[in-house]
């Protein structure tokens, strides 16, 4: 864990940080990861918008921009490794001529492989192995311009993704199914909850008697790419947490590939919180159409929430769900 990593690493005399403090910290995954550096009032960098609320209602506000003329910047691994590259890339960009990068990660996450990069280009000050992970650190100096890589990936169908979104290689085959089960009388307002890069939102489009289109998405990145990949003017962008976001008017419908990861480890709660969310969303007649994994427990929220519930689709990997007449005591709660 970063903190005892960092906090060890300042007792034993290893890491000396500046004495000014214009700090940023990339791609935190907890309230842990910024805490040690409070006294420096850092600013987070992120693109995940539960993460961000929570940094903010602790007193961490975002950086609107990119940042520049940083004295420390901590830059916490993301699990795919071109993403960390980049991050290495802007940190070291931003940073002033004394600034001084922190890179931390745990071993599962390929800390080892990418410290063995960074050696290859500039000389590290320090490394201290803790906790399962590793903290290094260097001066900051551009030598990294090849690892930059937040432009827009070209896929199929002429769809564009980021590096780091999900699905970035292509369209999710969960995704499709569903997109093939959805029936032919789709209209009014309709809603893409976990949208992505805008898969299901632009096969929406086919839908002429669909009115407005509300493209629901918590990672700023992929937003980015639905905003490309989905042009047309029923379409409302929203960077929001599906499980907390209300519509400014009741549904008519809502699609949604709910994520089912926490980091590494599988938690049916998103996707349970995702199926309350719609119900809270939803008119009185409004449907939702879901897909998942077919050993996810679903079905149970469902039926919580939901008057009527059945599968409508399947096959050996993903299985559809559809409900419809969301339960009055949550529409209530809207």
């Amino acid at each position: 864990m970063f903190d005892a990593r960092f906090e060890f690493s300042l007792r034993q005399g290893k890491l000396v940080l500046p004495q000014s403090k214009n700090c940023a910290v990339f791609f935190p995954n907890c309230l842990r990861d910024i805490a040690p550096l409070a006294d420096f009032k850092p600013k987070i960098i992120h693109k995940f918008k539960p993460l961000v609320d929570l940094f903010q209602d602790h007193g961490f506000d975002p950086l609107p921009s990119e940042p520049s003329d940083l004295d420390v910047a901590v830059v916490h691994l993301p699990r795919v490794k071109r993403l960390a590259r980049h991050l290495i890339y802007t940190a070291a960009r931003a940073a002033g001529p004394d600034g001084l990068i922190l890179v931390d990660g745990d071993k599962s996450q390929g800390i080892d492989s990418l410290i063995k990069d960074i050696k290859a280009r500039t000389e590290l000050q320090g490394v201290v192995s803790k906790a399962h992970g590793k903290l290094a650190w260097f001066a900051a100096i551009e030598v990294f311009d090849d690892w930059q890589a937040d432009g827009f990936d070209p896929i199929e169908d002429g769809f564009v993704t980021k590096v780091g979104v999900f699905s970035a290689d292509g369209i999710d085959p969960a995704s499709q199914l569903l997109a093939s089960s959805l029936p032919e009388d789709l209209s009014g307002r309709i809603a893409d909850f976990g949208a992505g890069w805008g898969y299901l939102t632009r096969f929406l489009f086919n839908y002429a008697n669909i009115k407005h289109i509300d493209c629901i998405e918590a990672d700023s990145a992929a937003l980015d790419c639905a905003r490309q990949n989905c042009v047309d003017d029923r379409v409302a962008f929203h960077w929001s947490d599906a499980t907390t976001w209300r519509a400014h008017t009741a549904l008519d419908g809502i699609v949604m590939n709910p994520p089912f990861h926490n980091g590494r480890a599988a938690d049916p709660a998103i996707g349970q919180a995702f199926i309350a969310s719609a119900a809270r969303n939803l008119t009185a007649h409004g449907r939702l159409f879901l897909v998942a994994n077919r050993q996810l427990p679903y079905e149970k929220a469902l039926q919580s929430c939901f008057a009527n519930v059945k599968q409508i689709a399947q096959n050996n990997l993903f299985k559809v769900l559809f409900a419809n007449r969301p339960l009055v005591h949550l529409r209530k709660t809207r």
